[in-house]
């Protein structure tokens, strides 16, 4: 700051304005506060942005008092000297050189204040709204990136957005983001001599001075009030079409092991440089296949509400899709070209990290199809088996009891279990939560009242007890219709839900699953509670349905 009367030497840290003046940088590549508000009677402080273009930059900082004022409201005025009434819709204010970005509305206490960006900002970003205020987008991946954040604390309000995604906004519409600062410090006495300082350059234009508010509490104060710019990023239009940066890198993944020298071959999986069956670069082909361990799939199968993974491809909402296979010794099969045309380039690295030479032989069925062009079955899906099952088993038992036999789903379980998958690895904990998951589904959602109201069911029995009862009581065998479902039962009850019993190993035993594997016994209990469920429905179907006033119309 330039004083030309006083110092700000004798102030309180609290209230000197050189160190926040500094802390003010034109091309910030952390947050940005284009919004704040003081919540302390104490202190006054507050932040207000909007829009310029590159020709209103002298006029914006020509100034250190706050303008733009007629941004943000709709209203009428007359003009002079025409005297003409018009209607100012507060998107742009051209004898300011302004236009509108962010705003903050109280709602005159009515409702919770909200907070509205100019459209093309949220659109630019195809931005998602959070619970709090907040907004963030997805990059080509489909991860998440925050875009705004809201911080509060006892004595002010900040709405942030992220610097290097605002300036490229603002690079995009050629456009400066012009940030007003004012700042007010009480103090216990009134500066003598007054303050008065200015802080002017390229990029900001600030007035610091003292004032008496004539009061016996804490009479003096200072005032730090001005404005300063965020410059947009220098990029090229071209680069700015998406509104993130691409990540074009193309790792070389290994595709062969030299039977000379036993050294792995690796080869760039860019679609651009390799050979087709148009052209041969002298390259490998695009269709070179190349093989990952099946934890790759973990990251996609632990988030089913954003990544969809079945036996023939992994996809992420909208966004992006990966086509892939299983060869016979469990390995993840996909193309070379695949990984840099189909996959992001946020994803290629997570694929390398997996990647192993090819053991274990082709996908055949995946070969046959894509290859050589036949018509094939694909691999069995256990999985969509279970899915089906269900709903048959509930289609069928509601027919026949008149009522839903399944409560309405909590959307969380519900994404958990259509996000059911075979486990990417042989540990135990990822077994036990695919067991919870599973039981949760096909029994626990249950509706016990519903279940009871079959013929021969115990009306206080629990739901697979009512099962047994009734299978008995139409002439089916419980250790076909119901045992399986007793086995998921038990290995919930004593292992993944409460602390392992001996009651875990016994259900395995009889069960026939003890010499297995955890993803070995997981799989086998997953096409049993298919087969279970599938039983049921046909055993179901061929029952009559109840009569009387206890039947009526249920929906599964």
């Amino acid at each position: 700051m330039n004083y030309s009367s006083g110092s700000g030497d004798d102030l309180p840290a609290y209230a000197r304005p050189d160190e926040y003046v500094a802390s003010l940088d034109p091309a910030p590549t952390d947050w940005v506060t284009v919004v704040g508000v003081s919540l302390n009677e104490n202190h006054d402080w507050a932040i207000s942005s909007y829009l310029t273009w590159p020709a209103g930059r002298a006029h914006a900082l020509s100034e250190y008092t706050f303008n733009a004022w007629a941004v943000g409201s709709a209203g009428i005025s007359t003009e002079y000297p025409s005297r003409r009434t018009v209607f100012n819709e507060g998107l742009q204010d051209h004898d300011e050189q302004s236009e509108f970005f962010v705003q903050r509305r109280t709602h005159h206490g009515r409702a919770e204040p909200s907070v509205e960006f100019t459209p093309s900002f949220l659109w630019y970003f195809d931005a998602i709204p959070g619970l709090d205020g907040s907004w963030y987008y997805l990059d080509d991946a489909g991860r998440d990136h925050q875009l705004v954040r809201i911080r509060r604390t006892d004595t002010e309000l900040r709405i942030d957005v992220a610097a290097l995604p605002l300036r490229r906004y603002l690079a995009v519409r050629e456009r400066l983001l012009v940030l007003q600062h004012d700042r007010i410090s009480r103090l216990d006495t009134v500066p003598e001599p007054p303050i008065e300082a200015v802080d002017r350059t390229e990029q900001r234009h600030f007035a610091f001075h003292s004032g008496d508010l004539r009061s016996a509490d804490r009479p003096g104060f200072v005032r730090l009030i001005g404005k300063q710019l965020v410059l947009p990023i220098a990029a090229e239009p071209a680069d700015l079409a998406r509104p993130h940066p691409r990540d074009d890198r193309f790792p070389e993944f290994t595709i062969l092991v030299d039977p000379a020298t036993g050294e792995q071959v690796t080869a760039t999986c860019d679609p651009r440089k390799l050979s087709t069956y148009f052209e041969d670069r002298g390259t490998p082909h695009y269709l070179t296949r190349v093989y990952f361990r099946r934890e790759v799939l973990h990251r996609y199968n632990s988030e089913p509400s954003r990544y969809s993974v079945s036996s023939d491809q992994v996809s992420c909402l909208d966004l992006w899709r990966l086509p892939l296979g299983t060869n016979p010794e469990g390995l993840i099969e996909t193309w070379l070209g695949d990984l840099g045309g189909k996959l992001p380039g946020e994803e290629r690295d997570h694929w390398l990290s997996f990647n192993v030479p090819p053991r274990g032989g082709r996908d055949e069925l995946r070969h046959r199809r894509d290859i050589l062009g036949q018509w094939v079955d694909g691999p069995p899906d256990t999985v969509r088996r279970l899915f089906e099952g269900r709903e048959q088993f509930s289609r069928a038992l509601s027919r026949l009891v008149g009522r839903a036999v399944y409560r309405e789903w909590d959307p969380a379980d519900r994404i958990a279990f259509e996000g059911l998958h075979l486990p990417t690895s042989s540990e135990q904990s990822a077994a036990d939560a695919l067991i919870l998951t599973l039981a949760k589904g096909v029994i626990d959602y249950l509706d016990v009242k519903a279940i009871r109201s079959l013929p021969g069911g115990d009306p206080k029995a629990e739901t697979i007890n009512c099962l047994e009862a009734w299978v008995k009581s139409t002439g089916g065998d419980p250790d076909v219709l119901t045992a399986p479902l007793r086995v998921l039962q038990g290995l919930r009850s004593s292992g993944p839900a409460h602390a392992r019993t001996r009651g875990w190993k016994a259900t395995l035993t009889r069960a026939g699953l003890d010499g297995l594997k955890p993803d070995e016994q997981f799989a086998r209990l997953l096409a049993a509670t298919a087969d279970v469920l599938e039983a049921l429905a046909q055993h179901a179907d061929a029952q009559p349905e109840l009569a009387g006033p206890e039947a009526g119309t249920g929906r599964a």
